[in-house]
């Protein structure tokens, strides 16, 4: 019974106080109060730390083939009589692909071999009739210096000796069409011998070999199909198996970039992204479209297939630098600014602005190692606030 009295009082003295603003009743007579310690509110602060700072800038694209070759014929109507080669294997310069029938060029090489015999033979009698003109024009001659020489002793008339000038024309005539007959046969010869080299090289062609080493990308041709001349490549081939990323970059961001530097491609369905580095920026930028285009080149024997989506992490700088998180800073127009805590006292700083990294970000000036600074800046406090610092782990536990 007494402790349940003396608890009922209790309660009726602290209801007394509650109804007289939070005073006991022992001082609403007039006694002063004791003054309340008012306690500074908990921020979270956060020190700058030294760290290796990695800015990267995003890019997407497609992944093509660094240098394509495509095999075909200029052939017309030739039928598919072997394929040793499909879509993914990787050939070598000199391979043969497939093979055409090449029976219709065989006939035609057959006819020429026959032609260029009879020129041969034409030319053999054409020599010999040369021969035999020869040996007219000196007998004409030779009756002719004997007419002469008859006339000069008065035994031969002047007819006599028109009759051999005459002879000897005649025989310098035959002579000099057989020479002209002969030239028309060497000439008709050498007509039939490049006939014959065309059709050799026709004959050549019906072996597609691959004019590179290389990974097949595509392959058009099929078994007993009817090429036709200008008609689509019959294969494709990935020049050296080397694939790039095409992708596109917004033409502020072009100057921040230069060939060799490195890049992560990330490809849809790998688990790991691809090493990569810039090989070639384009000089122009799409006047519609304000992009210029770039080509990473993937490292050797990569995953990635012609074709893939793919996005690309470029990376633009390394290097150690004091850092913060980039909720910290403040922005003043083009200024940026930290709220820094000094003894529990919040003051702000303007600092330079450098590398970005993920959530963090560089200050090249204004802020000291070690120092602390508000996590999320311009929020509840400014200029000369007490606070009371609450620090962030890096486990992400709170201390005081």
């Amino acid at each position: 019974m007494l402790k349940i009295a003396f608890r009922s009082g209790v309660v009726a003295a602290l209801l007394s106080a509650t109804m007289l603003g939070g005073v006991p009743s022992s001082y609403a007579a007039g006694e002063a109060a004791p003054a309340v310690r008012q306690v500074p509110p908990s921020i979270r602060v956060v020190a700058a730390e030294r760290r290796e700072l990695v800015e990267t800038l995003s890019v997407n694209g497609t992944i093509v083939a660094r240098e394509e070759a495509a095999v075909g014929t200029d052939l017309n109507g030739l039928t598919v009589l072997e394929l040793n080669a499909d879509e993914g294997d990787v050939v070598k310069k000199g391979d043969v692909l497939a093979v055409l029938d090449r029976s219709m060029l065989d006939t035609q090489l057959a006819q020429i071999e026959a032609s260029r015999a009879q020129a041969e033979a034409n030319i053999a009698q054409m020599r010999a009739q040369i021969g035999d003109a020869e040996v007219g024009v000196r007998q004409a001659q030779e009756s002719l210096d004997r007419a002469d020489a008859l006339q000069k002793k008065g035994v031969a008339t002047e007819a006599q000796r028109d009759n051999a000038v005459n002879a000897l024309d005649s025989a310098r005539a035959k002579l000099d069409s057989a020479e002209k007959a002969l030239a028309a046969s060497e000439a008709q010869l050498a007509v039939i011998d490049a006939q014959k080299q065309n059709v050799l090289v026709q004959i050549g062609k019906t072996e597609l070999r691959a004019p590179a080493d290389g990974l097949i990308l595509a392959r058009n041709a099929t078994l007993g199909g009817v090429v036709m001349a200008g008609s689509a490549p019959l294969f494709r081939i990935a020049i050296g198996s080397e694939f790039e990323l095409d992708a596109a970059v917004a033409e502020t961001s072009l100057p921040r970039l230069s060939s060799g530097m490195k890049a992560k491609v990330a490809v849809p369905g790998l688990e790991q992204p691809v090493e990569g580095s810039i090989r070639r920026i384009s000089p122009e930028v799409s006047q519609s479209s304000r992009l210029g285009a770039i080509r990473i080149a993937l490292a050797p024997n990569s995953p990635a297939r012609a074709g893939n989506f793919a996005r690309g992490e470029i990376e633009l700088v390394r290097r150690a630098g004091v850092a913060i998180p980039a909720s910290a800073v403040m922005y003043s127009g083009a200024e940026a600014f930290l709220q820094s805590v000094d003894n529990g006292t919040i003051k702000s700083r303007k600092v330079k602005l450098g590398v970005r990294s993920g959530d963090l970000i560089e200050i090249t000036s204004g802020l000291a190692e070690g120092e602390e600074v508000v996590s999320r800046a311009g929020t509840f406090v400014a200029d000369g606030d007490l606070v009371t610092p609450v620090r962030i782990e890096a486990t992400g536990a709170v201390k005081p």
